[in-house]
């Protein structure tokens, strides 16, 4: 978290240079509350008027400064949290496919949502109070040594003695935030993956059993805030009645000082004055220890979350195809299962067009997730222009993928179409003209809306748009995974003809449901299911 803190640095010292101004203003206005009682009780009315404009002087300073610092001190949270935020979506969207796999989808929303906001605001909005806080102390503390050494050692001594509470029950303080923070994002994970399958959910009208199961996820996630809560509330709780506790001991020592005539009634009010000073600070002190200590392994965590282990450097310079991809005895089985790929051997030319066809398992997908670098081979050997694959470079520069469900970002259909690249419009409308998407070649329709997951296209629609933004992108090898499945008769038949009608690239298409008379259009079928 130290980085940034550090990037957040002016905002802080800013704040802390005017906690300290408002904390001298308060600290010296106890002295003028005191000369004011004195003269006012000796009937010297002028000198208590002057005392008293001064005070409303320094009050005024105190207010302005606490108003600067608390501006000064949100500018270095919000800053943090925002830095903070970036580094957690840039680190998951920065993983390789498989590492971004391995944690739900659930995990990653939590820690953007809830566990950043939570080290927001029990670690950056903590620090700057945290500082100002011990100025404030410090400054108090010398001032009661101008009053009287005797009531300053006496206060020092008492009222420190909430500070040890937090650190007596940190180890506890830390497991309750840590179980609060899985319960929450078991929660998260369970809503993401159900709202995922609404569809599916409302067709199997399982609604209440889902609700039921949410319900259980969500008591959980309170069950283990309030257990967070109650730990914390305790720990106030002995350190406020500490506090009051040493603040009446000190209040009968300043007492006895009046009565000895060592103190007038002027600085006895002074005392209090400090001692009032002191005394809430120390108990939000003592808080805000507690929220430090309970935040650290949170904040150890996700500082090794947004620095993932780095991803292997891909040699080579991803040139593209100029001859052929090829499988050489490649066999692969995932991890605590049998293999999928056994000896498999498969020549794809530059430019040619190759079907994988087989049923559910037989390894179609697999060798695509191969030939992507998602994996690598337990034996055998991917070779691209004869060059082994882990040399060839980052495969994505080469390929282009169009996975069986077609993904459409809540965007412009054109920015959906471009991914954000400058491509002229004319292209664009071709190209849409080419996939027989002709009722959106038009400017209008290029500037219409996608909402979320392409809802408000059909599915054969939302096949052609995925397939046509594949087009716009120019590499040399595109893989189609399944690009028929889920479609009508005729949709998927026109999905066909569009496919071979693909000639600048090599193509593979992975499929089990390719129209029996159409294979001989493809330069090769591989039946995976034959071995």
């Amino acid at each position: 978290m130290k980085q940034y803190e550090g990037q957040n640095r002016p905002w802080l010292a800013g704040a802390l240079i005017c906690t300290l101004t408002s904390s001298l203003f308060a600290v010296v206005l106890q002295f003028f509350k005191g000369n004011v009682l004195d003269c006012a009780i000796a009937g010297e009315a002028a000198a208590a008027l002057g005392y008293a404009l001064t005070l409303a002087g320094f009050i005024l300073g105190e207010v302005l400064f606490s108003y600067l610092y608390k501006r000064l001190g949100d500018r270095f949270a919000a800053g943090c949290v925002m830095a903070l935020k970036r580094d957690i979506f840039e680190s998951a969207l920065r993983r390789d496919y498989v590492a971004y796999k391995e944690r739900p989808q659930g995990e990653y929303i939590a820690k953007y949502t809830n566990e950043a906001d939570t080290i927001r605001s029990r670690r950056f909005c903590m620090l700057p109070l945290f500082w100002a806080i011990l100025f404030k102390i410090v400054l108090v503390s010398g001032a009661l040594f101008l009053l009287d050494w005797r009531i300053a050692l006496l206060t020092i001594a008492l009222l420190t003695t909430p500070l040890y509470v937090p650190k007596l029950i940190e180890k506890r303080l830390q497991q309750a935030q840590a179980a609060y923070f899985k319960a929450v994002e078991e929660a998260l994970s369970g809503m993401t993956d159900w709202l995922h399958g609404f569809e599916l959910i409302k067709n199997f009208a399982i609604e209440d059993k889902i609700l039921a199961r949410f319900r259980r996820l969500n008591e959980n996630a309170a069950e283990k805030l309030l257990g967070d809560l109650r730990l914390g509330a305790v720990s106030q709780l002995i350190t406020t009645l500490m506090s009051y506790l040493s603040y009446f001991i000190v209040l009968a020592c300043s007492a006895w000082l009046v009565l000895r005539g060592d103190f007038s009634a002027g600085d006895f009010f002074v005392a209090i004055g400090m001692i009032d000073q002191l005394s809430y600070p120390i108990i939000s002190l003592a808080d805000i220890v507690r929220q430090l200590s309970a935040i650290r392994p949170a904040c150890r965590e996700m500082e090794r979350f947004v620095e993932p282990p780095p991803r292997e450097l891909m040699a080579g310079t991803a040139a593209g195809l100029r001859r052929d991809i090829r499988f050489c005895g490649v066999s692969f089985g995932y991890e605590g299962r049998e293999a999928v790929l056994e000896g498999f051997d498969l020549a794809i030319r530059k430019g040619e067009r190759y079907l994988l066809k087989g049923p559910s398992g037989c390894g179609k997908t697999t060798a695509v997730n191969l030939l992507l670098r998602y994996y690598d081979p337990d034996a055998g050997e991917i070779t691209i222009d004869g060059v082994p694959i882990r040399e060839a470079g980052d495969p994505y520069a080469r390929t282009t993928v169009v996975r069986q469900e077609a993904v459409l970002f809540h965007d412009t259909l054109r920015n959906n179409l471009t991914m954000y690249r400058d491509i002229p419009e004319d292209r664009l409308l071709d190209t849409l003209n080419s996939v027989g998407l002709d009722r959106f070649a038009n400017r209008s329709a290029l500037d219409q809306m996608v909402t979320e997951n392409g809802a408000n296209f059909s599915g054969g629609e939302k096949k052609r748009i995925c397939l046509a933004r594949a087009l716009l992108r120019d590499t040399d090898v595109l893989i189609l995974d399944e690009p028929l499945a889920n479609l009508d008769e005729g949709t998927a038949e026109r999905i066909e003809d569009l496919l071979l009608s693909i000639r600048d690239r090599t193509l593979l298409v992975v499929s089990h449901q390719f129209s029996q008379p159409k294979l001989a259009a493809f330069d090769k079928v591989v039946d995976m299911a034959a071995g």
